[in-house]
């Protein structure tokens, strides 16, 4: 049985209004390289992936062709929409693979392990989402006061990158771009359109999205202690 193909789609299409920078989030420097970029040479390293596609803003082409395409004009890119499903959309349409994983430009901090786990799962389920425990007390809130304890047993965050078998995630994102039915991730997408429990698998704690400025400051005291290891 030959190898069995895998599209990796990057989703640098959003703006990061919230980082407040003039820059769109995937082209913030970290650690004097563009957030993107440390995903792009993460699964370059895999062997098991077969391709590499970026879902870029429209507007964004010349900062990616002068930042990303100088560094291996191969990584294909595709154009993203007014949300970050339908970008995911345009990448796994575009995409070749069997499967694909879905992962954002702003989880850099992405590790070889973790990619290698959630293809093996992936492989074995046909979904697979990483996720980390939630540690803090969580609250439901209105206006200025708590109304109500939640119990976090059981409670995790999902991250990326998500796996999945292309065609039926393909189908999902469709018909939900279609009824106009808009989600946080692909595996409540999934879940939502298709039925079905999404496998897991251990996240990173480390594997933090980049989001606010106190975000990115985290990401770099990460890196620096990464590398110091």
């Amino acid at each position: 049985m030959g190898a069995i193909a895998i599209s990796a789609i990057i989703v640098a299409a959003g703006r990061g209004q919230r980082l407040g920078t003039s820059l769109p989030k995937a082209y913030v420097p970290l650690k004097g390289k563009p957030l993107i970029e440390y995903s792009l040479e993460l699964f370059a390293r895999c062997a098991q992936i077969s391709e590499i596609i970026v879902v870029i803003h429209p507007d964004d082409e010349p900062l990616f062709r002068k930042l990303v395409l100088a560094l291996d004009k191969s990584w294909r890119h595709v154009y993203g929409g007014a949300h970050r499903q339908d970008s995911v959309l345009a990448g796994v349409r575009a995409a070749s693979g069997e499967y694909v994983l879905v992962h954002d430009a702003a989880r850099p901090l992405v590790s070889l392990s973790l990619v290698e786990r959630v293809i093996y799962a992936m492989k074995e389920r046909g979904t697979a989402v990483p996720v980390v425990p939630i540690t803090e007390s969580v609250k439901r809130v209105a206006g200025d006061a708590i109304i109500a304890d939640i119990d976090r047993s059981g409670l995790f965050c999902a991250q990326t990158p998500q796996g999945f078998e292309r065609k039926p995630l393909l189908e999902a994102l469709e018909r939900a771009c279609a009824q106009g039915r808009y989600f946080t991730d692909e595996a409540s997408l999934v879940s939502a359109m298709r039925g079905g429990q999404p496998g897991v698998v251990p996240g990173e704690a480390c594997n933090i999205k980049i989001t606010t400025e106190a975000d990115l400051k985290l990401a770099e005291c990460l890196l620096t202690t990464r590398r110091a290891s």
